[in-house]
């Protein structure tokens, strides 16, 4: 079992790079994913960019490597997600790639492990990513908590649709965009997962790239919702739309209505929603169908077990205490602190958690014990799932009855769902 205690970056051959390695590392990433560098462009070797920490290893390193070239490298962002009305500080990994010439040495392994370690060193109590190989993730304790999911809808089936009396739509401008991120924020503040969207990582204005909305207001001049789309040609869906938010089912007819008016010049649209997003429930005929393609996974891990638990709020009227045991043998000991055993006790809509003290007798409200390996509890932990959901899995989630029914009902909520991309 791993226990808590510092990271140990400095025994890796992992360091953070500098803007003196931006180019070597685009020209790795381009490499690895597609694009053109151009060396001689000045902005190949721009430094990186505000709320990222870029890691890697260095191909002189290695036996035959060569100066001036990065073996490996991958970014990590400095985002925080939604936890059921909380918030968390999470790493978001991006661009992780190793070069064809140093690939099959185990470098893969090596720079997950000093990214993990770093999250941890920077107080991020969880880490996500997109996977294209999930296996090679989850070998470090990374596990699948959430499907990307677009669904194809048929404009015709929206004209069924009725306009809602006392609602009115506006474009969103860089005027009026502050209200759009305002909105965004209090519709996803009780989901798991979901980016808070705040800077550096997420600058003010417009996003551009062909990105339009409308904001939904009512008769009061109260934002109710907003529809956000990138409207494209060819042979695919007319209209890509990348978010359709309301606070309540009459919101999300509106706006749906308001999309049905572009029968006139595209057939279908393609529409991004999350996992258990109410807008399927107001969807009209059954017209609709998965967008085709690949379904984009996404992976997350936890860091900091005790963390990561506090930073959530407690159900109102939930009290008692469990001893939470999670067992990680992903990655080296030390390394993070999601390993370990924990107290954790809840009351007053609060979260405490804290390694536990050997040999210390448990608190008068203690309901027994949950053991849970690192997948079960990365899956738990984001919020959304049960115990009996790990188990159906075949993660290792073992309770106590009376202390899985609290972790269950501290963890309840939506299902994970991201509508970003890194």
């Amino acid at each position: 079992m791993q226990q808590s205690g510092a990271p140990r970056l400095s025994r890796m051959p992992v360091r953070e790079l500098s803007a003196e390695d931006a180019l070597a590392y685009r020209l790795l990433t381009a490499g690895a994913f597609g694009g053109v560098v151009d060396p001689c462009d000045p902005a190949s070797a721009a430094p990186f960019g505000a709320g990222r920490t870029v890691l890697g290893i260095d191909s002189a390193d290695r036996p035959g490597g060569a100066d001036g070239v990065l073996a490996a490298g991958a970014t990590i962002r400095h985002d925080e997600i939604s936890l059921g009305g909380g918030r968390a500080r999470c790493g978001g990994i991006a661009g992780l790639a190793v070069h064809p010439a140093h690939r099959g040495e185990g470098l893969f392994g090596q720079l997950l492990t000093g990214v993990i370690a770093r999250c941890a060193e920077e107080s991020m109590p969880l880490s996500m990513l997109y996977p294209s190989n999930p296996e090679i993730y989850r070998r470090h304790g990374y596990q699948v908590v959430a499907r990307g999911q677009t669904l194809v809808v048929p404009l015709l089936d929206l004209q069924h649709l009725r306009a809602v009396p006392g609602r009115r739509t506006v474009p969103v401008t860089a005027a009026t965009m502050p209200r759009l991120r305002a909105l965004y924020e209090e519709l996803t503040a009780g989901d798991n997962a979901m980016l808070r969207r705040e800077g550096p990582l997420f600058p003010e204005g417009l996003p551009g790239g062909g990105w339009e909305a409308l904001l939904l207001v009512d008769d009061s001049g109260r934002d109710r919702g907003y529809l956000s789309w990138t409207r494209r040609g060819g042979d695919g869906p007319g209209l890509e739309v990348h978010e359709l938010l309301g606070r309540d089912r009459s919101d999300l007819q509106a706006l749906l209505h308001v999309l049905g008016s572009w029968s006139t010049v595209a057939e279908h649209v393609s529409l991004r929603v999350r996992p258990e997003d109410p807008v399927l429930d107001v969807l009209p005929g059954a017209g609709a169908r998965p967008a085709p393609g690949t379904v984009p996974l996404v992976m997350m891990r936890v860091i900091d077990t005790a963390a990561a638990l506090a930073a959530r709020p407690a159900p109102a009227g939930l009290a008692g205490a469990l001893r939470l045991v999670v067992e990680d043998d992903t990655v080296p000991p030390g390394t993070c602190r999601a390993g370990g055993v924990f107290d954790v006790s809840l009351s007053d809509g609060r979260v405490a958690a804290a390694p536990a003290v050997a040999d210390a007798p448990p608190s008068p409200q203690h309901l027994g014990e949950v053991r849970l390996d690192i997948h079960a509890a990365s899956l738990l932990l984001v919020g959304g799932r049960s115990l009996a959901d790990a188990r159906r899995l075949g993660l290792h989630a073992e309770s106590d009855e009376p202390a899985g029914a609290l972790l269950d009902a501290l963890l309840a909520g939506p299902r994970p769902g991201v509508l970003d991309a890194f």
